[in-house]
Parts: C-alpha cells; structure tokens; sequence
C-alpha cells in the first residue's frame, strides 16, 4: 500500500476487490473517515434517492459496498457530500468476480472522476465541497475507527498517490487482469444525427414514489432513444436513471446533470454557479465531439400568474423577466462566449428556462396568449447570440405546434413551452423535435420532456 499525505490538490485511489456475496450494511471496502458502517436510513430523500448515509458528511472519502450488492463512493466536507450509488445490474460487486474500483480528485479542475472495471462511468462536479481528506490514513476492508462492519471478501492492489491517474492509465489496470475489457463505447465512424433531450424530471422524479417514480423516468428515456439527457432536478437519482440505461453520468450540481450512451471527455466550469448551468465535451466518435450544456434558471418571477392578471402587458412582463431571468442569461452567455466564438464547435444549450419564447408570442398566435404579443428577453437574447431553438425550426408553426412542457401534471395551470434544446454552430440542423408527457402508469415530472433530433454536417 502506499499513501501520500491528505493534503494534495489531487490524488488517485485504486483497487481490486472480489466479493462472493452481498451484505445488509454498508462495509468499507477502503475509506479515511469514521465510516462506521455508513448506517442506513430510508426517507424520501431529495439528496440520494432515499437512502441517507448518517456518517456521510463526515469529512473524507469512501468507497463502500452497497446492500444491493454493487459499490458506493462517497466524499464530504463534514456539511455537504457527494454520493455515487450505481445498480447491481450494471455494476455488480458481489458476484464472485475480481473487479476494478477506482476514482480521482482534482481540486484544480474542481472535479472527481469514477472508474468502474477501468471505464470512466460518472464525472462529479466538486464547486462549494471544501476540504475532503479525513483524519487519518486510509483503512482497507473497514472504516478509520476499526470498529465498522467488515468487509466480506478479498482486497488486492490498493494505491493512493498524489496526482491524477489517466483514463488509459486506469484502463491498463484494470486490462492487465481482464484483456476482454470493451473499449470506450462512441461510435467508431462519425455519426450523421443525434437525439437530445431537455427534461426537468422534479425532484429527482420521485414526486410519485422513490422507486417507481425514477423507474418511469428510466423508461420514458429509454423509449425516446435519446442519445444525451440534459436533466434537471436530478436531487440524487442520476447514477440510477444512467445504470438503468447503460450511459455516462456527469453531475454538475445536485440540479443538473448530463446523461449519454458516449463517453465524456472534458468537463467545463464556466459559470460560477453550478447549481444553474455546467456541460460536457462528449466524444461521439473519433475525431467527433460535442459540447453540451444543462441549464436551470430562476423561476423567479412567476410569468404564469402574471399572464392572467387583468391589467397584463407586454411590458410589464418583459420589466419582470429582466429582473431575474434576463440578467442570469445575459451573464451565462458572456461566460460561454469564448466557446461560441470558436466556430468549429458545435455547442448544445438545453434545459429548463422557466420562461415562454418571443418565436411562440407572436400576432399570428395571439388567441392562445391573452391577445398579447411579447418579446420575452431569455429567448431574444439566446437568439442574438446566435442559438436555434431546435423545436422551433422543426415545428415553425405556433399556434399548430404549441409545444407546451408546463404542465403535464395540471390542466389547471397556465399552459405554455419553457423547456429548449438550443444550438450554435454551422454544422448542425434540427430535422425532428416532439414534446414527451405520456407513461402508461403516469407522467412522473410537471415537466414535458423536449426531444430533438439532430443532424450533423
């Protein structure tokens, strides 16, 4: 075993472990916090998809494994943690299989990368997490107290060291005990389309049930084939909705994550506020990447209310959007300027604008907006700097397209589209886009979903 110092900017933790059977708590399989077991509450939580870890926040890193019998890593500061809890299904530990674990931080690049049998399964975003070293050397097969529950299996290769282990680094590890391992699953020739979909799932899609909430979230994406989720309101449940569907995951905050069939090459902290807007470089096929971003603005002011008040005008709604919402875009925009200014990339805007689109408030389309005609600033200014809104340049039409995403839940509520797959680039044109609001066992979020799909040139 070697181990440096709890003090690096950046450090590499790896392992081999091989369990033949599954255990009722959570054991440490190595950990430099009091993990204790890590006992286990079950509630509703918004956090980590019903599960709450009691020793979680203690400060330090964990790798553990689950009562379902695939593995939990774990990070905190000794306030705010980080959980990642795959499925057994996808990433079984107790199957009597050597298996590879393994996970970096870099404080640098603010972020933590998960490896599972040597591929780079989930990317965690580390903005507002402070210091995550525990107070002591790191434990093998129990926690630092030496008084958790015990590991039940074998434990081989353990490394910590400073510095950041590649992906081909971890890779090689893991190849170097099983030479079948598959290599990085994007396509081997360049794709001609791609299907993206904006969807605020609410509250971690568990509004209708922990378990059967999430399991409709997992099939209305399966059945949409798309390629990459833009999510918000993710609270917790995305390694489960990624596992069920066999993709990538990039938590950028506990609001908004990224999930892809591709893997991910880069990372991008561009705008100080994670809980709001973060993306991903994914590699779709050699030589062939994308960039692609998750965004969740104020809901601040309620456009809904106020477009039923007697005395509404368009001025007075848009006075209220630029209070919020239109500073917030004008600001996330400037952030990723130096991007759209490189005009080989192709950049993805997608998520929940809390906000209706001028393209929809027009003359032609006024008997389903109160007589009003309103340039509403969120979508001009996306406009201005040069993005598509890709549904509606699929579906030009208004009044015969609404494409309302607020709300599905409630017939009640003021109808309107405030859900947007956005691009800017040249090589890339909308040919496809539809609204998702259908389950056979009801429509888990109070969002529509927005699906487009996409051809590259």
């Amino acid at each position: 075993m070697t181990h440096k110092p709890n003090t690096a900017d950046c450090f590499t933790v790896q392992l081999c472990v091989r369990i033949s059977a599954g255990q009722t708590s959570f054991p440490a399989i190595a950990t430099d916090k009091a993990w204790n077991g890590g006992a286990v509450e079950n509630f509703l939580s918004r956090q980590n998809c019903g599960h709450s870890l009691k020793t979680g926040a203690l400060p330090g890193w964990s790798l553990a494994l689950q009562p379902n019998g695939s593995w939990a890593w774990n990070i905190a500061d000794g306030e705010k943690r980080l959980d990642y809890l795959p499925t057994p299904v996808r990433q079984p530990l107790d199957d009597g299989h050597w298996h590879h674990l393994a996970f970096s931080v870099d404080r640098q690049q603010q972020e933590a990368r998960l490896y599972y049998d040597g591929d780079n399964v989930a990317i965690y975003s580390l903005a507002g997490l402070g210091s995550c070293y525990g107070d002591s050397a790191p434990r093998i097969g129990t926690d630092a107290t030496m008084q958790g529950a015990l590991l039940e299996g074998e434990i081989e290769g353990f490394t910590l060291r400073e510095g950041i282990a590649s992906a081909e680094e971890i890779a090689t590890a893991w190849t170097a005990r099983n030479p079948a391992k598959k290599p990085a699953r994007h396509s081997e020739k360049p794709l001609n389309k791609i299907r993206v979909l904006a969807w605020n799932i609410w509250n971690g899609g568990r509004e209708d049930g922990v378990e059967e909430g999430v399991e409709r979230v997992i099939d209305v994406i399966r059945d949409s084939r798309a390629d990459i989720v833009a999510m918000q309101e993710t609270y917790g449940s995305g390694p489960r909705i990624a596992d069920g569907l066999g993709y990538y995951f990039y938590s950028r905050s506990s609001n908004l994550s990224l999930l892809s069939r591709f893997p991910i090459c880069e990372t991008h902290d561009l705008y100080d506020d994670s809980f709001r807007f973060g993306g991903a470089t994914f590699a779709l096929a050699p030589g062939q990447r994308l960039d692609v971003y998750s965004l969740w603005i104020h809901y601040l002011p309620d456009f809904c209310n106020d477009v039923r008040q007697p005395h509404a005008n368009a001025a007075a709604l848009i006075a209220a959007e630029e209070q919020t919402r239109g500073h917030e875009i004008r600001d996330i925009l400037k952030a990723l300027s130096p991007r759209l200014r490189d005009k080989s990339r192709t950049v993805i805007v997608a998520g929940d604008f809390n906000s209706p689109s001028h393209l929809d408030w027009v003359p032609q389309a006024r008997t389903l907006h109160r007589d009003l005609v309103v340039e509403w600033p969120v979508s001009r200014t996306m406009a201005a700097a040069g993005f598509t809104d890709a549904y509606r340049q699929a579906r030009p039409n208004p009044l015969t397209d609404p494409g309302r995403t607020w709300t599905p839940r409630s017939a009640e509520s003021w109808q309107d589209r405030i859900d947007y797959v956005y691009y800017s680039g040249q090589h890339m044109r909308c040919r496809a886009a539809e609204v998702l609001e259908h389950h056979p066992d009801g429509w888990p979020s109070d969002h529509a979903g927005v699906l487009a799909t996409l051809q590259l040139t």
